[in-house]
């Protein structure tokens, strides 16, 4: 994939605390990267070794939404999105906006409309056009849950694909560098557990990941966590350079 410059933007005011100056020179590193997956991988390597954070986002129901964006400590799903705005873009501005697009419905920085539940990032993102649903064929199942694990949230039931944990080895070969990866929860309330990305070397999925388990973000090779790990399985999904 080629990357493309952004022209159709609404700017974004900065968030409080947000390094800009890092942010540059991220940019300015991967500005002559035009393979997609490659860009990602390089910006995903800038962070190897920050620390893991929690419910960074932070907010409520009844608190007013702030757009936090963070370049120092990461959860798992921040991490991704840090990362994948990032790679789409050529500006802070951009990557601000980028992120307030990747993580709320519509853009619109309010908190319900955030993508709390990776199901919903996923169809949102999608929808957008930033990332294709790999998670299709003879090798996926389905799975329904009623999420009602976020207080002040309406609970909700929904259905998505994923492919089951023995399907790793046949789905190897699809998977490129720069794919996200999310693992599926064995819970009937919860969608995912927890996400990550992938980067391919020698033929080999690693997993870079913001983990509490190091409390930090580290990468590991994609076999190793999932062997270590409780979990019906995972969804794959490529980010798209296109805008």
């Amino acid at each position: 994939h080629t990357v493309k410059p952004n022209t159709t933007l609404n700017m974004t005011e900065t968030p409080a605390g947000l390094d800009l100056a890092e942010a540059s020179r991220i940019l300015t590193h991967v500005d002559e990267e035009t393979d997609f997956g490659e860009r990602i991988a390089r910006i995903s390597e800038h962070f190897l070794g920050r620390p893991y954070v929690e419910g960074s986002l932070g907010g409520g129901p009844d608190l007013p939404e702030a757009l936090r964006v963070s370049l120092e400590a990461f959860d798992c799903v921040t991490y991704i999105e840090v990362v994948l705005a990032l790679a789409r873009t050529q500006t802070t501005d951009e990557f601000v906006d980028a992120i307030r697009r990747i993580r709320y419905k519509n853009g619109k920085v309010d908190w319900f409309q955030r993508n709390h539940y990776m199901v919903d990032w996923t169809r949102n993102n999608e929808e957008l056009g930033f990332i294709a649903n790999l998670t299709t064929g003879p090798l996926t199942a389905d799975k329904t849950c009623t999420l009602d694990l976020i207080a002040g949230l309406p609970t909700k039931t929904t259905t998505f694909s994923y492919f089951p944990n023995p399907s790793l080895d046949a789905i190897v070969e699809r998977v490129e560098t720069g794919d996200l990866i999310f693992f599926v929860s064995t819970k009937t309330t919860l969608d995912v557990f927890h996400t990550g990305l992938l980067v391919k070397r020698e033929g080999n999925p690693l997993l870079r990941h913001a983990t509490r388990t190091a409390n930090a973000v580290i990468e590991q090779n994609l076999s190793d966590f999932i062997s270590k790990n409780i979990m019906a399985g995972f969804t794959l999904l490529r980010p798209l350079c296109q805008r």
